[in-house]
């Protein structure tokens, strides 16, 4: 009986461990940085300098990331995008957990567009600036531009928006803009032509036009939607039983393997997390899983649960690998072109080729692919354990160089904590030298002098609005001002076509309608009509079908009608 209850207990423990594992984050907790053009640069919150931002980074609470002459895409989730126009600097000082979905940005200077096509809560988006603070009301297309004279415009291309301010709050809705000198109001909201005027605009609008493209082809589970666009652009889907439709990429070398090109970086809300340099590798490195068959390569099976990454590690005295887990959770292994995806092991086996090797002082190199040992050097390796735990190292603190960004700025830019002699190019051989380390303390936290650095966390995960004070979060919200006291009207869905938004324009009754002036100089005289692409994707959500029985419905994939 004892001997019951003491199992019993363990098992209790083991489940409120892991549990309070995944309390910690959610699907949507860090941000993808999903595209961009030209340079970026990303600031950890625990950081002083910089690193250039590269394409699939995760975003934490607390980091920074700006544009100098690119632009930037990120992706929050469940239809949600914030973009980046040039010289432009935010910050997200929140981002979702377990029972809180509250997105808050700052923004410092330049101009953002928020594309918000799902939200649970009214006023779950907020933005701040030096002088205003905005609370999204519901789902739309919203666009502010920061000037750092202490100005500011928000334009609300579709949707209802609280703007907060010195002399309190006021509501703006659809096609209405408003300006902001020195946390006033310089007037009420005023019409304009919601247009694409500039190239910010229509660099925007042809994101969402990709974006929506794919959405009719629906193979993904409805959590994963939003990824349809990239993965049939780069792969095809294949139907693959008893998983359903799977995705297979196309082109890939017969050398490549799953978490190989690449590189890891370390968060520390989660550990080492993927970063893929596959534009598609968001989607398939930090949901699902890889699976390999002879005659079709590597696949993957979509699962809706976000992981940093989904291996088993391994580590020794000089070198750290990993394997990347099949669909039942086991490590997969490759050998004489058969996969066994149950594969349970003591040892794994040295000569498959799945696994990927590398030396322990390399862990943070800029691509794995580079450094990686062949597969010679790994049969020497003798006897490979493998541990479904995290790897228990961690960087070491960053140091920092002053540096030149684009020929413009002076930025703090982090560099490699590694010594010459400790970059060890890609060996063919393999040496067993003494234990080493890699330094376990955290990395240190620095402070800037800057007081655009000094981000002021909540007390408690419990949101308090209206409680917010200037110098911290912005303006308070008004708790007077709710979506449920401004009935809306139903909306038609929006014609997405060149011509029905001329003719739409064209019909549209007379009004006061002013013109936006924006910093940029550029004007169209064919502009396009900007919309929202969230109404779009109820019609395309409703039409998804189930693919395979078999898949749990965790993870079913949907296909074409």
């Amino acid at each position: 009986m004892r001997k019951m209850a003491g199992i019993l207990i363990a098992i209790l423990f083991f489940f409120s461990t892991l549990g309070a594992e995944e309390a910690q984050y959610t699907n949507y907790t860090f941000a993808r940085l999903s595209y961009m053009t030209g340079k970026a640069y990303i600031q950890r919150a625990a950081d002083l300098g910089y690193e250039e931002a590269v394409l699939n980074t995760a975003i934490s609470e607390g980091d920074r990331i700006g544009t100098t002459d690119g632009r930037a895409e990120i992706y929050l989730g469940k239809g949600n995008y914030v973009r980046l126009d040039k010289d432009t600097k935010i910050d997200f000082l929140n981002l979702p957990k377990k029972g809180y979905d509250l997105v808050r940005i700052r923004i410092w200077s330049g101009n953002v567009y928020i594309n918000v096509g799902s939200l649970e809560e009214e006023k779950d988006i907020e933005v701040h600036t030096s002088d205003v603070s905005v609370y999204v009301l519901e789902e739309g297309l919203y666009r502010i531009d920061v000037r750092q004279n202490r100005e500011a415009e928000i334009f609300v291309f579709e949707g209802i928006v609280e703007a907060a301010g010195e002399t309190g709050s006021v509501l703006i809705k659809d096609e209405q803009r408003l300006e902001v000198s020195n946390a006033r109001f310089t007037s009420r909201p005023t019409q304009f032509r919601a247009i694409a005027e500039d190239s910010f605009d229509r660099w925007s609008e042809h994101r969402d036009s990709k974006i929506r493209k794919h959405l009719a082809k629906a193979y993904l589970p409805e959590e994963l939607e939003d990824f349809e666009h990239e993965l049939a652009e780069y792969g095809d889907w294949v139907y693959a039983p008893p998983y359903g439709y799977v995705w297979v990429p196309g082109g890939a070398d017969p050398s490549w393997r799953p978490y190989y090109n690449g590189r890891w970086s370390w968060l520390p809300l989660c550990g080492w997390s993927w970063i893929p340099y596959e534009p598609w590798g968001w989607c398939t490195y930090h949901y699902g899983r890889w699976h390999w068959r002879y005659g079709l390569g590597w696949y993957w099976i979509p699962t809706t649960i976000w992981g940093p990454s989904w291996v088993h590690w391994y580590w020794g005295y000089d070198y750290i690998g990993w394997v990347p887990l099949s669909y039942y959770g086991y490590p997969g292994v490759i050998t004489n072109n058969i996969y066994n995806g149950r594969y349970s092991g003591t040892y794994y086996p040295s000569n498959s080729r799945v696994i990927t090797v590398i030396h322990k002082n390399q862990l943070s190199a800029q691509n794995v692919s580079k450094v990686a040992l062949n597969r010679e050097s790994v049969k020497k390796l003798g006897k490979i354990k493998l541990s479904s735990q995290r790897l228990p190292l961690r960087p070491k603190a960053s140091k920092v160089s002053v540096e030149t960004l684009e020929g413009k700025k002076l930025f703090l830019k982090k560099i490699d904590s590694l010594s010459k002699q400790e970059r060890i190019k890609r060996s063919t051989q393999t040496s067993i030298r003494k234990p080493g380390s890699i330094d376990s303390k955290k990395a240190v936290q620095s402070s800037s002098t800057s007081p655009e650095r000094k981000i002021i966390k909540e007390k408690s995960s419990a949101r308090t609005k209206g409680s917010l004070k200037k110098g911290s979060y912005g303006y308070p919200s008004s708790p007077k001002i709710s979506i449920k006291n401004y009935p809306r009207k139903i909306k038609t869905k929006k014609s997405s076509s060149y011509l029905g938004r001329i003719y739409k324009n064209l019909t549209k009754s007379s009004k006061s309608i002013i013109i936006r002036s924006s910093g940029s100089s550029s004007r169209s005289t064919t502009s396009k009509r900007i919309s929202s692409s969230s109404r779009a994707r109820s019609s395309s959500a409703s039409s998804r079908t189930t693919s395979s029985s078999s898949r749990s419905s965790s993870s079913k994939v949907k296909k074409k009608k």
